[in-house]
């Protein structure tokens, strides 16, 4: 009784973690880089904050004049750009090590506007970090993640097979590899539709 009530004793639980260990590394990394760019922001690199604050307030104004499809547009465009640079490396045999940056950067770039927003404008700017920015960011973030480790895995397999003298992708594994991408990627536009939608309905409420 004991045993199955508890699902750890039977190594279920070790086996999952361990399974989905490459996942958890690139969430922990996403968060570091949130870590890292809100330390940039709290420097006394005032080139760096400056840089931040005109391209916040240009971003921000923008928005305001913009509808909902053109902003929805933007955003999904740069997760389309993630996308692409995900796949290409995920086709790459020595995409695996590159690929395992790109949550570090997604994080550090979060974390110096974040880190910004509040540092220049305290309570105003943590509103707008929570109405404007996380709840889109939340949705294209797990899709970023998503898509890095499933690229991780067909680059880690295409170089093994090329190591042991089988060097080519086999049809069906390369079907649903793209599959699984595709669904990864709808899951970012869902991201992009929420944060075209706050940006609608809360851009006129933030005077930065």
């Amino acid at each position: 009784m004991r045993k199955s009530k508890y699902k750890v004793y039977n190594g279920r639980a070790i086996k999952e973690l361990l399974e989905n260990s490459r996942l958890i590394l690139f969430a922990l990394l996403f968060a570091i880089g949130i870590i890292i760019g809100s330390k940039v922001i709290n420097s006394d690199n005032i080139y760096f904050n400056e840089q931040i604050k005109n391209l916040l307030n240009s971003f921000t104004m923008n928005r305001a004049g913009q509808g909902l499809m053109s902003n929805f547009s933007e955003s999904f465009f740069s997760i389309l750009l993630f996308t692409f640079i995900s796949l290409f490396l995920g086709f790459s045999l020595i995409g695996y090590p590159f690929l395992i940056t790109i949550p570090l950067i997604r994080g550090m770039g979060m974390g110096a506007v974040c880190g910004y927003l509040y540092s220049a404008y305290k309570f105003t700017g943590l509103g707008y970090s929570l109405l404007m920015i996380y709840p889109g960011a939340i949705i294209s973030t797990l899709s970023l993640l998503l898509i890095c480790n499933d690229c991780c895995e067909y680059s880690k397999n295409a170089y093994l097979k090329a190591v042991s003298g089988r060097g080519q992708f086999e049809k069906d594994e390369t079907k649903i590899f793209l599959t699984r991408q595709l669904v990864f990627t709808l899951i970012g536009a869902i991201g992009a539709l929420i944060d075209a939608v706050c940006a609608e309905l809360f851009v006129g409420i933030f005077k930065l």
